[in-house]
C-alpha cells in the first residue's frame, strides 16, 4: 500500500453515492476525507458504514478530518482514525478499521444505497426469518432460567445480613505519676515525668487605705458651768476673778471665777457667773452634778453662798491619731497581697482552657523605693494613711494536657501484653501543687485510669464468621479470650429464621459493647 496520503475534502452537496464514486481510482492508497460543518455526510453512522465498506472493498486505508463529536464517537466504533487537523494525520498512525461491519438492526434503507448493500441487508433477514420458531423459545426460556438462577445466587450472596453484638473483656489500670513541670524544660519527658512549665510576668500598680492607729494626746479640757451667788448681808458683794469654789462631798473638786462679779445689795439678792475647773482639776473630773458646788473658800464665805443649779460639763482630754511605723508595714503587706491578688486575674485571663496557674508560686519578683509611695510619714497627724505601690509580679502556669500526656503514657506502659486501652475510659486526676526545691520547679501528682481491652481484628473476624452455621458462629466467639464471657455476644440475622451465617464477610457488622 502506497505511503502517500490522498486528500478528499467533502463538499457540502457530496452524498454516500458521490464520495464511494471518488474513491475510484484509489485502490490501495491511504485516503484522508476532510470534513467541515457545513457537510451533512457522514453525520449518520449509516453513512461512514457505507463509505468504509466500499473502501474496504477497494483495499483503501480510510482515515477523518473532524472536530464533529457524534462523527469522532461513530468512527472510533469502527475503528476508523479521526484526526483533529491534516497535520495529526500525517504525523500519527492509521487505525485498520473493522472488517466486520453491522448495520442498525431496523434501520430504514436509505436512497444511497448500492444493489449490492441492499442484497446484504436482504440476505441477512431471510436467514433470520429461517430459524425456528420452537429454537427461539427454548433459546429465550433458557436464558429467562440462567437469568432467575443468576439473580437468585446473587440475593443468596448479597441479601443476608447479620449483627454481632460484643462485649470485651475489660481489666482496669491505674497509674499514679510524680511529675514535676520546670520553667527550663522545652518538651515532655515520660520516663523522667518532667513537663515545661510557663514563666508569667506582670507589672501591677494598685492604691489601699487604712486608718492611722497612733495617738497624740492634747491638753485636757476643764468642765464649765454656771454658779448662782446669793447674798448673805445687806451689802453689796463684789467677787473678784480666780475665787476659789469647790465640792463639799469627799474630797473637794475645785472650782474659780472666771471674771469679776457683783451681787447686789440686800440679802437673798443673787447672780448667776461662769465658773469652770481649776487648774489640775481639768478633764473628766471637773463634770458634776448639780447643787455640786456649793462651797465659797476664803473671806466672802461669811459674805455669799454659792450653789450650781445644774450639772458642770465639758472636761476631759483631747488627742488626734497619728501615723505609727505598725500602719506603714501593715499597709505594705496588705498592698503586696491585692498586687498578687490582681496580677493572678490578668495573668489567668491569657491562659488557655487546659492552662492552670500555681497560685502557690505567685510572687513579687520586684518592688522599687520609688515604687512605693506612702501619702504621710511615721508621726504625721491625719486619720488615714494611704499607699500606692508598683511591683513586678511572675508566677507559673502548667498545661494540664502535658501531665495527662505523662499520666497516660505510664498507664499504656503497664499495660498487660495484647491489650490497649479501651476508647473514653480514660480518667484523669490531679493532685496539690508544691514548690519544688529548685526555683522554677513546682512538683504535683497525677493519676491516670483507664480500662484495657484485649485488641480485635475485626476484618479477620468477620471473615472466620461467613458462611459458618449460627451455633458454630457462638460457640467460635464464646472461645475468643478477647471476648467477655459474663456478656455473651448476641447473634442478629435479616431475614429472621436464618441458620448460616452471610456468605459475604462484608454483610457483618460488628458491634462492639462499651459498657463494663
Amino acid at each position: 500500500m502506497s505511503s502517500e496520503i490522498v486528500h478528499l475534502q467533502l463538499e457540502a452537496t457530496d452524498s454516500v453515492v458521490t464520495a464511494r464514486q471518488r474513491f475510484s481510482g484509489l485502490r490501495g492508497r491511504r485516503v484522508l476525507l476532510i470534513w467541515s460543518p457545513d457537510v451533512r455526510l457522514l453525520t449518520r453512522k449509516l453513512d461512514l458504514v457505507l463509505i468504509q465498506r466500499d473502501a474496504y472493498r477497494r483495499a483503501i486505508q480510510l482515515a477523518l478530518v473532524a472536530q464533529d463529536k457524534r462523527i469522532i464517537a461513530q468512527a472510533a466504533e469502527l475503528n476508523i482514525s479521526c484526526f483533529p487537523s491534516v497535520e495529526a494525520s500525517e504525523t500519527a498512525r492509521w487505525n485498520r478499521g473493522r472488517q466486520k461491519r453491522f448495520l442498525p438492526r431496523y434501520h430504514k434503507p436509505s436512497a444511497d444505497l448500492l444493489p449490492e448493500d441492499l442484497a446484504l441487508i436482504a440476505a441477512r433477514l431471510e436467514n433470520r426469518q429461517r430459524h425456528s420458531p420452537w429454537r427461539s423459545a427454548i433459546e429465550r426460556s433458557l436464558v429467562l432460567i440462567l437469568l432467575i438462577a443468576v439473580i437468585g445466587a446473587a440475593l443468596y450472596i448479597v441479601l443476608p445480613s447479620a449483627v454481632v453484638d460484643i462485649t470485651l473483656a475489660r481489666e482496669d489500670v491505674i497509674a499514679v505519676v510524680d511529675i514535676v513541670a520546670d520553667r527550663k524544660a522545652n518538651a515532655v519527658n515520660l520516663e523522667r515525668g518532667i513537663i515545661p512549665a510557663r514563666s508569667l510576668m506582670q507589672t501591677i500598680e494598685t492604691t489601699a487605705t487604712i486608718p492611722a492607729s497612733g495617738t497624740f494626746w492634747l491638753d485636757s479640757v476643764s468642765a464649765a458651768g454656771v454658779a448662782t451667788f446669793t447674798n448673805l448681808s445687806g451689802a453689796r458683794v463684789i467677787i473678784p476673778a480666780k475665787t476659789i469654789l469647790g465640792t463639799s462631798a469627799g474630797e473637794p473638786i475645785l472650782f474659780e471665777t472666771i471674771a469679776d462679779i457683783l451681787v447686789p445689795a440686800g440679802v437673798g439678792r443673787s447672780v448667776d457667773a461662769t465658773v469652770e475647773a481649776r487648774e489640775g482639776y481639768r478633764g473628766n473630773i471637773g463634770n458634776v452634778g448639780a447643787g455640786m458646788i456649793n462651797t465659797v473658800f476664803g473671806a466672802l464665805s461669811e459674805r455669799v453662798s454659792v450653789i450650781n443649779l445644774a450639772p458642770v460639763a465639758g472636761g476631759g482630754v483631747r488627742s488626734v491619731k497619728v501615723v505609727a511605723a505598725e500602719d506603714q508595714a501593715r499597709l505594705l503587706e496588705s498592698v503586696r497581697i491585692q498586687l498578687q491578688s490582681l496580677a493572678f486575674e490578668q495573668m489567668r485571663s491569657t491562659l488557655s482552657d487546659s492552662q492552670v496557674m500555681i497560685i502557690e508560686s505567685i510572687r513579687i519578683e520586684e518592688e522599687r523605693k520609688e515604687w512605693t509611695r506612702f501619702s504621710a510619714d511615721i508621726g504625721t497627724m491625719t486619720s488615714e494613711l494611704s499607699l500606692t505601690m508598683r511591683a513586678v509580679v511572675s508566677a507559673i502556669a502548667i498545661d494540664d494536657r502535658y501531665g495527662r500526656q505523662v499520666a497516660l503514657g505510664r498507664l499504656r506502659a503497664m499495660l498487660p501484653a495484647g491489650k490497649d486501652i479501651l476508647a473514653g475510659s480514660e480518667d484523669y486526676s490531679r493532685g496539690p501543687f508544691a514548690l519544688g526545691p529548685v526555683d522554677g520547679q513546682v512538683r504535683f501528682t497525677a493519676t491516670a485510669g483507664a480500662s484495657a481491652v484485649a485488641g480485635l481484628d475485626a476484618a479477620a473476624l468477620r471473615a472466620t464468621l461467613a458462611g459458618i452455621s449460627v451455633n458454630d458462629a457462638k460457640s467460635l466467639l464464646l472461645a475468643r479470650p478477647e471476648i467477655s464471657a459474663a456478656d455473651p455476644p448476641v447473634l442478629t440475622l435479616y431475614p429472621k429464621g436464618l441458620e448460616r451465617m452471610p456468605t459475604l464477610p462484608i454483610r457483618i457488622e460488628l458491634r462492639l459493647n462499651q459498657q463494663a
